[in-house]
């Protein structure tokens, strides 16, 4: 049993200690341009379509 508990932490700092905060991106690359529509498909709204930009 300890041995399963040692290789899962090991795994884990090994596989934290190989991302870096620097690699790591969020969202976009570029802008993404105008408006869109979207169909909502559950809740009180459902079947309308409404313009996000």
């Amino acid at each position: 049993m300890r041995v399963i508990q040692g290789i899962g932490l090991a795994a884990i700092v090994f596989s934290l200690s190989s991302v870096r905060a620097d690699e790591l991106k969020s969202g976009p690359e570029k802008k993404i341009g105008g408006a869109f529509d979207v169909k909502a498909v559950t809740g009180g709204s459902a079947g309308k379509t409404f313009c996000y930009v």
